[in-house]
């Protein structure tokens, strides 16, 4: 394979990833010899490896400015009696009931024990430890020290398990709501990397990333990429980076996730397809990240299957639409193309309209069958070249509700939105047409575009009792039908891009042949 199919940004030696993240403790006091104290006597302190960052504020209005700039305080020792009496008790207040931190630890140290009593206090302000200043000797305050950092630590971690949870089961969620295989994969790569930077914002930090769909144990396909990867298409395992090359071997011969220290790859397998996910970049993983890691792999494999059965379904559902077109088709000897075209017509002026990519796709198939009721029409009727008398008319029209009844019945949602289509596009917007006389926007908006996909391509076409319009007429015909024949806002979409529905018809044409039948 070329340098162009696979390419790989130039890496850069970095250095680790995983700073230290020291413990933040804010010393709140009017009196900077407290300060100073406080910091002798824990100098050196260190706690899972981890030093201490001071943080001073002398008043409370400080203790406030610094608190709502570092949600990450571990501890703070907070002085009661500063500007006024009570100022520490507000701060307090403050952090709690204000900005909401519920995880770091409070501890109240006074020179006035007896000025707010320590078990109100405590109870009424959500105070984890009340000392007098006098008892806090440098041991006394090491442990306390200990003590809360523990206590922090702790419950910082409960907290981000539960976030963690909470992610998989939204994470798990949004990948359940793809129907797309393409879809899937690229949702599915960004849930994990939100997985994995459950602390940060995943846009804001640096990380490579690639999925594939493992196509045998040497050769796999590209399907998104973030970062240093630009694959494209197929490629070779071999063709990878040695580093990535290995995490991506031992993934596919255990048939499991991988983790490293810095990367990991993601092994999910379905029925009949597996793809590798590989992120490069986060934190390290402990043993519980991976544990939730495990249960989101288990609800990818699970929505990648249904996806899987999905698109089998969808094959199936689009071999019978097919069918079904080719079998309309068969019956009327004038129709050529005109079925094919008038949904690559529609599909086109449902893109030009805004719809969404899956209601285009769905308009694409189900449009072929918009005069499936012909099927039960006589075929001399079909095949007449004269004018139809009344009655033949009659019966003709028929053909609209008769095709939608039969569509009805049938179990698929495509073959639904056909029926509704079959008894819509000869409705008109002034409620002059048949079969019920709607109007305006009570005409399914399916039926409404296909009305004027029908009409446009039917009048180009040549036919052995009348020769093709010439385009300029029939330009004229859609601005003169607009608001009485077709929907207003569809025409003038058809006549804005009327250049993009000509060339639809020319990569279209009818056998040679047709017209003469």
């Amino acid at each position: 394979m070329s340098e162009d199919d696979l390419l790989f940004m130039d890496e850069e030696e970095t250095e680790s990833k995983d700073e230290v993240v020291p413990w933040k403790i804010l010393i709140v006091d009017d009196e900077a010899e407290v300060h100073d104290v406080t910091r002798f006597a824990l100098s050196g302190f260190d706690f899972d490896d981890k030093p201490l960052l001071f943080l001073d504020a002398y008043s409370g209005q400080e203790a406030r400015t610094i608190l709502a700039e570092n949600p990450d305080i571990a501890v703070i020792l907070l002085d009661v009696v500063m500007e006024s009496e009570d100022s520490g008790l507000k701060v307090a207040k403050y952090i709690r009931e204000t900005l909401n931190y519920t995880s770091v630890r409070i501890i109240l140290r006074t020179g006035q024990p007896g000025h707010a009593p320590e078990k109100s206090v405590v109870r009424d302000y959500d105070i984890n430890d009340y000392k007098a200043k006098t008892e806090l000797t440098a041991q006394k305050l090491y442990t306390l020290m200990l003590s809360s950092l523990r206590s922090y630590r702790d419950i910082v971690c409960l907290e981000k398990n539960k976030r963690g949870l909470e992610k998989v089961i939204q994470c798990s969620r949004g990948i359940f709501e793809k129907h797309a295989m393409d879809q899937f994969v690229e949702g599915a790569l960004e849930q994990l990397v939100s997985l994995l930077f459950l602390d940060h914002q995943p846009e804001l930090y640096s990380y490579d990333g690639l999925a594939v769909e493992l196509k045998d144990t040497t050769r796999l396909k590209s399907l998104c990429s973030h970062g240093k990867f630009t694959t494209r298409g197929d490629f070779c395992l071999s063709d990878l980076p040695e580093d990535v090359r290995c995490i991506f071997k031992e993934a596919i011969s255990q048939k499991k996730n991988i983790f490293r220290e810095n990367d990991l790859v993601v092994y999910c397998e379905g029925k009949r397809r597996a793809i590798l996910m590989y992120v490069d970049g986060h934190h390290v993983l402990s043993d519980l990240d991976k544990e939730l890691l495990d249960v989101f792999t288990k609800n990818v494999v699970t929505a990648y299957e249904n996806i899987e059965m999905y698109e089998k379904n969808q094959q199936r559902t689009d071999d019978l639409v097919a069918y079904l077109a080719e079998l309309t088709e068969c019956r009327n000897q004038f129709v050529g193309r005109h079925t094919q075209r008038v949904a690559a017509i529609s599909a086109k002026l449902g893109e030009y309209l805004g719809l969404a990519p899956q209601e285009i796709a769905a308009l694409k198939t189900a449009a072929p069958l918009h005069d499936f009721g012909n099927l039960m029409l006589p075929e001399e009727l079909l095949h007449k070249s004269g004018a139809l008398t009344d009655e033949e008319m009659t019966k003709v029209r028929t053909h609209t509700q008769r095709g939608a009844d039969m569509l009805a019945q049938a179990d698929q949602e495509i073959l639904k939105l056909a029926g509704r289509i079959a008894q819509d596009h000869h409705e008109k917007w002034d409620g002059s047409g048949y079969p019920h006389g709607k109007a305006g926007e009570d005409i399914h908006i399916m039926g409404r575009i296909v009305a004027i996909a029908d009409v446009f391509d039917l009048l180009a076409c040549k036919r052995s009792y009348r020769e093709p319009w010439p385009m300029e007429d029939i330009v004229r015909y859609f601005e003169d039908q607009k608001g009485k024949h077709f929907d207003p806002d569809l025409v003038e979409l058809l006549l804005t891009h009327l250049d993009e529905f000509i060339k639809i018809r020319e990569k279209l044409p009818d056998p040679e042949n047709i017209s003469d039948q």
